[in-house]
């Protein structure tokens, strides 16, 4: 996979699936054992770390509890020559944790050990950042604050500096707010690599659609039709998309629950869908879940489909379990996958 200058990646998968060690590679911590890894069109692999240019802020932090905030992040500058006073205190200025200069930090909160880590990161004016889900251990309020001023800080470092980042998370919706483009893994393996709009709308795997929380639909292709694929799932016709795939070939219906509008009655509300072809389903509400500021709605429609809505239109539509409702989305959101 390549990431272009400036640009932030997000690196998601399931624990286990190699993410960290991708990291590791990168930063030089971990010995690889054939490829090839360039920065700025440079090969690093055997490089030392120290020689690669890359910020690295780990999940546990790694903070020196002998040394002060300041002396932790000017930890990096010391043998290189630098005045590190005066750019640890610009860093620390710049963060807004530069009231912790001199404080130990066995007395820090979790969100300012974080900042002072990426504080160290950035010091070195690294070309790459690498963060691996420096929120994790961060309780939920703080880390919904601290994400807003992290991307915020993160674009103004890729104006200034161009720096590349890559960030490694399995909260989608924490990924998808730092990032411009995403990664996908599973068992060492890159499942997929592209925008996120790439990524949502056409899944490239069975595996990516069920990460990504997309409806998992299982039937046959029985037509192609007006430049659509129709499949039988549930002993009903569904329209999609299916590249390369043919006639009877088994596949997977990959839906997203955000691509399906819930309605009392039959026809189209959504202006923007006047003229596409749509798939409508009618059932009954199996269960009703709020998540936020959001609410998962679970259909039997003859097969199960988990429908997204916001919590004023499930007020709207006045909603309950046992209601009946017509479940609609665009054959455009519909990808088939070979089972």
């Amino acid at each position: 996979m390549a990431v272009a200058n400036g640009d932030c990646l997000a690196l998601l998968g399931p624990n286990g699936s190699g993410k960290t060690s991708l990291l590791e590679c990168v930063a030089g911590i971990r010995e690889v054992d054939s490829g090839s890894i360039e920065i700025n069109g440079v090969e690093v692999v055997g490089l030392p770390p120290e020689k690669r240019l890359v910020g690295y802020v780990p999940q546990d932090c790694l903070l020196f509890p002998h040394l002060t905030a300041d002396q932790n992040v000017a930890f990096g500058l010391r043998n290189n020559g630098t005045d590190a006073t005066g750019r640890v205190k610009e860093m620390m200025d710049w963060l807004g944790v530069s009231h912790l200069m001199g404080r130990h930090i066995g007395n820090l909160s979790g969100g300012e050990k974080q900042k002072l880590a990426l504080a160290r990161a950035l010091v070195m004016k690294p070309s790459v950042l690498l963060l691996d889900e420096p929120f994790s251990t961060v309780d939920r309020a703080s880390k919904i604050r601290l994400l807003g001023e992290l991307r915020t800080s993160l674009d103004e470092v890729s104006r200034t500096f161009r720096l590349t980042s890559v960030y490694v998370t399995h909260d989608l919706a924490e990924a998808e707010l730092m990032s411009d483009t995403v990664a996908i893994m599973n068992n060492g393996r890159l499942e997929q690599v592209g925008s996120w709009d790439q990524v949502l709308r056409t899944p490239g795997s069975v595996f990516v659609a069920d990460f990504m929380g997309f409806n998992i639909l299982r039937g046959a292709l029985t037509a192609i039709e007006g430049g659509f694929a129709v499949a039988e799932i549930g002993g009903q016709a569904i329209r999609g998309i299916a590249d390369g795939l043919e006639i009877r070939d088994q596949v997977i219906a990959a839906v997203s629950p955000q691509a399906i509008s819930l309605s009392l009655e039959k026809g189209i509300r959504k202006p923007n869908w006047r003229h596409c072809r749509c798939n409508v389903f009618e059932g009954s509400i199996t269960g009703i879940r709020k998540i936020g500021s959001v609410t998962q709605v679970s259909i039997d429609v003859g097969f199960p489909l988990n429908a997204e809505i916001s919590s004023e239109a499930l007020e709207e539509l006045s909603l309950t379990v046992g209601s009946n409702v017509f479940a609609q989305f665009r054959a455009a959101e519909v990808s088939f996958l070979r089972a």
